[in-house]
């Protein structure tokens, strides 16, 4: 079910699935997507109540221009503020992308609230190691994989050459290497992305990386104290399996990490399989 709040800090879109009185499971997409990405997997997680929102400047959530409210940390508090708004204190959380970026900030920030994390397809922020490792390997191919941050990264250029081929972008992304996007979920990105201002807010991601990692730095002593589970889409060509070197030194509980052979929207193309661990990662006491 589609349904939208206006909580303390901004008007939130978000899917709900199940029954409220199930275990709350917070889901968070990434880009380009929405709260859609979600769909199928949902349908094989009947034992929660699924909250699946739009992040800021993505889905039908609110396009704010302000450059700053799209900092990884902004938009978890952004979530926290959804989750007070429908009076849940305390939830499971998982994240895809750049929304596993954010959901990585909420469990540093107010670990306390949330019972246990699961982090799909992205770099874990705290882990300078694999960042590191990563890198030497992405370099030797100029970072061709990532050409689309640095392009979104350039003021007004992205918004003079995407405006009227939002079809055309988002197809480009989305396409599965272990199993096609589905159409339906094409064209709800595509809708989404072809609301007013969302080049320059989906583009937000990407121009305050440099915040970002600032912010990153100071968090080279912290570790991540809520119980992880990482899903690994190991054919992404992006989020390359180096980032997850040494990965456990970010965290104080053990990790462990299942790898599924598909891309890096593996929620689209494998959701069966991403529910399945994420169903026996929650159910483990």
């Amino acid at each position: 079910m589609q349904k939208s709040v206006q909580t303390k800090r901004s008007k939130v879109a978000y899917r709900t699935y199940g029954e409220e009185k199930n275990p709350p499971l917070m889901l968070v997409h990434g880009w380009p997507q929405s709260s859609y990405c979600w769909h199928e997997v949902a349908q094989y997680l009947n034992d929660y109540y699924i909250i699946a929102p739009d992040l800021r400047g993505l889905g039908d959530s609110e396009r704010t221009l302000e450059l700053k409210s799209y900092t990884k940390d902004e938009l978890g508090k952004d979530l926290f503020a959804l989750a007070d708004a429908l009076d849940i204190d305390h939830f499971y959380l998982c994240g895809h992308d750049w929304g596993s970026a954010v959901v990585q900030e909420m469990a540093l920030a107010q670990p306390q609230r949330i019972e246990k994390l699961i982090l799909i397809n992205m770099m874990i922020i705290n882990n300078f190691e694999g960042k590191k490792k990563a890198a030497k390997k992405l370099v030797k191919g100029m970072f061709k994989s990532s050409w689309y941050q640095f392009f979104q990264s350039i003021p007004d250029f992205p918004e003079a050459l995407i405006a009227g081929k939002e079809d055309v972008w988002i197809r480009f992304f989305s396409r599965g290497i272990s199993r096609p996007i589905p159409e339906e979920a094409i064209a709800e990105y595509t809708r989404c992305y072809q609301i007013p201002h969302t080049i320059t807010t989906g583009a937000n991601l990407y121009r305050t990386i440099p915040a970002d990692r600032e912010r990153w730095q100071s968090y080279k002593d912290k570790k991540i104290t809520v119980p992880t589970h990482l899903i690994h889409g190991e054919l992404d060509p992006v989020v390359v399996k180096e980032f997850l070197y040494k990965v456990e030194t970010a965290f104080t509980h053990p990790i462990n990490i299942t790898y599924l052979a598909g891309g890096h929207f593996i929620c689209d193309e494998q959701p069966q399989a991403v529910a399945e661990v994420i169903q026996s990662f929650l159910a483990k006491p």
